[in-house]
């Protein structure tokens, strides 16, 4: 079990693609929980979710759009007997998006609506402790949408991680 933080730059709404490590405009780190099950045979299976928002989108009357990720990924263990293991993941998510609307006068109510995505990465963890452990690692994610959220409909872009995560 883990949490996780990073930076997730969707490749349509990036305005510095040569900092890797620089969000978009109007976002933050997003946050998020990990559960990964036992390894077996170097592969495991692991469970994430995740919240990103991107706030002060004028341009579409907007005050705030939240995406939730939920992915679930096999991850294959290079080396999974060691304190430091590489590892590469591939999966798919359900992604859930609301539009908050600004503050007007006709009390728009938020818009909310789902797309579907695919998750490619690699990483590796580090034991520090017998029950402690810290993780990097990048992944791109195939983010759509059938209509239009916020500024795009395409949310497909790079993700950069640090987790840190707890072993029962």
């Amino acid at each position: 079990m883990g949490a996780e933080f990073g930076v997730w730059k969707p490749s349509s709404l990036d305005d510095y693609p040569s900092q890797p490590l620089k969000n978009v405009d109007g976002a933050g780190p997003y946050f998020g929980v990990t559960f990964t099950s036992p390894i077996i045979k170097s592969h495991s299976l692991r469970i994430s979710l995740m919240q990103w928002r991107q706030q002060h989108l004028k341009e579409v009357a907007l005050e705030s759009v939240t995406l939730r990720h939920l992915s679930f990924d096999l991850k294959y263990i290079v080396l999974p007997e060691n304190n430091i293991s590489p590892y590469a993941s591939y999966g798919v998510a359900a992604i859930w998006s609301r539009e908050e609307p600004m503050n007007s006068e006709d009390e728009r109510i938020p818009l909310d609506r789902a797309g579907w995505g695919f998750n490619l990465g690699a990483g590796i963890d580090f034991l520090l402790q017998d029950h402690l452990g810290l993780g990097l690692e990048y992944q791109y994610l195939y983010a759509v949408f059938p209509k239009r959220v916020g500024l795009t409909d395409n949310y497909s872009g790079p993700k950069f991680s640090l987790k840190l995560y707890y072993i029962f």
